[in-house]
């Protein structure tokens, strides 16, 4: 099974232990978490904030990058590239249309947010910390 996990997901990731927790007890349950490229590109971008929140240095912030790269595995774009156009009428805001087409590419894999406003199409599931605490059980 897939799970596509959005930004604000592995930004957490950073800090918070109930989401290392979650995301270890998907690993043991041999749940695969994927994410677009540009959710990687969107936390370069969120640099300093990541920073601040999680207390890390420059060389903490490269190293965290490393590593949550070996836990959220990286989809390139072209493997949902054709998904793309069909994600537009179903992604509520443009910049999370990658989520989406990675999904559909990936059979209509859930979504793992913290934004609720990905709840407001019906297409595709998305899932809150306690969804996948549930899924995991």
């Amino acid at each position: 099974m897939f799970l596509v996990v959005d930004t604000n997901v592995i930004f957490a990731f950073s800090k918070s232990p109930k989401v290392v927790e979650l995301v270890e007890r998907l690993r043991e349950a041999k749940i695969k978490t994927i994410t677009p490229q540009f959710c990687f590109n969107e936390l370069v971008n969120l640099k300093g904030k990541v920073m601040r929140y999680a207390g890390f240095s420059e060389e903490e912030f490269g190293l965290f990058l490393r590593e949550a790269k070996k836990v959220f595995f990286v989809v390139p774009q072209f493997l949902y590239e054709d998904f793309m156009q069909e994600a537009k009428s179903i992604s509520p805001h443009k910049k999370d249309v990658p989520l989406f087409a990675l999904s559909l590419a990936f059979g209509k894999a859930p979504i793992w947010s913290r934004e609720p406003r990905l709840r407001r199409q019906k297409s595709i599931k998305v899932l809150s910390d306690e969804e996948v605490e549930e899924l995991i059980r």
